[in-house]
């Protein structure tokens, strides 16, 4: 009998200790708000190569992606006023991030970042923007810069060569349009604040990252000579006819438009932000091959050729979060292979979720474009160099950022001055520097 009992106890433990997983263990669940972009397959994306891999990777957490719309700022912001919102936080960049950590709602990720190494897998300058106070709190989700795409047989057809100087840059512009042609395709209609990629453009190509600095930082006036100059040139250049074939045209054209200019031979190149590799793709069929190169300096003082950095959307861990170190372990997984960084992106045309990590050339496979490899592994060699400059939509405070656009057609209406547009671009500096509403900018 005593056997028997012993029998029957032995198998109980045994069936228990089989069923404990699934009765006792309960995961850990992170929640992670998002943008919604069904149109563009970044939902699926997201769930397949971030949430489904990530959970199958591990059986303590459970993370969840949840998407809330194209502005996933809006309800981020009531959520997080409310004391609650997701373990962790999407925004569109580092205004949003400021005004995150000056709420109070926002964990510091300093521990985290030390425990698993982050300083040294992210590229510095795209590391410091997420320090407040000396202690680190948002991730960048994607970068981008503005550069050059050009239509290269046409090029080739004509004999021309990419400009090293503003005389060759007009040069190439006037013969560009002797052929009927326009030099550069781009556009304002259904997204105004394009006119700021320009102005970025002249101010850091002209007066030169080194001044656009110095100005950030309050060392020097947006009224200084430098700058009054830059936008200057690019409302010649604008009302020349550069873009699109004159201002009208250019506030008339989209996004669907301005691509069939570069791919079509209306127009020989375009000024853009890398999001457009993708536009690139309109090549195929074409017959014609297509080239990126950094944009032309226009000035002596503006130094060498240089990309702008950008930070198109940002993750931290949400101060109220009740699991924030399930959290940084999802945020650690993201960032800790580029092989499956790059895998990912490769999927979005490395136009999104392209984090800013310390690429090198062996890191990428053999099946990626050639051109796009180039770009990558250029980028993280002359940033870390030091020659980049800064965009206006990653560095500059709320109200500044929006006057930079949001005004620019009055200056080229001619219904205010440049000179009058950049008073009142400081004055909205002065007040953002005295309410403490800067972005980090970081020492060059």
């Amino acid at each position: 009998m005593l056997k028997n009992n012993i029998k029957i106890l032995s198998l109980l433990i045994g069936l228990t200790t089989l069923l404990m997983p699934a009765i006792g263990h309960t995961k850990t669940v992170i929640t992670w708000w998002n943008y919604s972009n069904e149109g563009s397959g970044l939902n699926n994306a997201l769930k397949e190569e971030i949430e489904d891999r990530f959970n199958a990777s591990q059986s303590e957490i459970e993370l969840q992606i949840i998407f809330k719309g194209e502005d996933v700022n809006g309800p981020t912001r009531t959520a997080l006023l409310a004391g609650a919102g997701p373990d962790i936080i999407t925004s569109s960049g580092s205004t949003y991030v400021r005004a995150y950590y000056d709420g109070g709602f926002l964990k510091s990720l300093e521990p985290y970042a030390q425990k698993y190494g982050w300083k040294e897998k992210i590229l510095p300058w795209a590391y410091n923007l997420g320090v407040f106070d000396g202690e680190f709190y948002s991730f960048p989700q994607n970068y981008e810069s503005m550069i050059y795409f050009y239509n290269k047989t046409l090029f080739e057809e004509n004999g021309w060569k990419l400009p090293t100087n503003l005389t060759e840059y007009e040069n190439l512009a006037a013969e560009i349009k002797s052929k009927n042609m326009h030099p550069f395709a781009y556009g304002s209609s259904g997204w105004q604040p394009t006119h700021e990629h320009l102005a970025g453009n002249y101010f850091n190509t002209f007066a030169g990252p080194d001044n656009v600095y110095k100005a950030l930082v309050g060392e020097k006036k947006w009224t200084d000579t430098e700058f009054v100059e830059a936008l200057e040139l690019l409302k010649k250049h604008m009302m020349d006819g550069y873009w699109s074939g004159s201002l009208e045209n250019y506030y008339a054209n989209d996004w669907d438009g301005f691509s069939a200019q570069i791919t079509n031979r209306e127009a020989a190149m375009m000024q853009i932000g890398t999001w457009g590799f993708e536009i690139m793709e309109g090549f195929k069929g074409s017959g014609d091959d297509w080239d990126w190169a950094p944009l032309t300096i226009l000035s002596e003082d503006a130094g060498e050729p240089n990309y702008q950095l950008s930070i198109g959307g940002t993750m931290s861990i949400n101060a109220a979060s009740k699991n924030p170190d399930a959290a940084a372990e999802v945020l650690n997984w993201i960032i800790s292979d580029k092989n499956r960084v790059l895998d990912f992106t490769a999927k979005r045309n490395y136009g999104e979720w392209l984090l800013p990590l310390k690429y090198e050339e062996s890191d990428f496979s053999p099946s990626v474009d050639q051109r796009i490899r180039d770009y990558l592994v250029d980028f993280a060699k002359a940033t870390g160099n030091g020659n980049y400059g800064y965009t206006t939509w990653t560095f500059y405070p709320a109200n500044a950022g929006t006057h930079i656009w949001k005004d620019m057609e009055s200056v080229w209406a001619g219904d205010i001055s440049v000179v009058e547009f950049l008073a009142e671009q400081q004055k909205l500096w002065d007040k953002a520097r005295d309410a403490n509403e800067l972005i980090p900018v970081g020492k060059r």
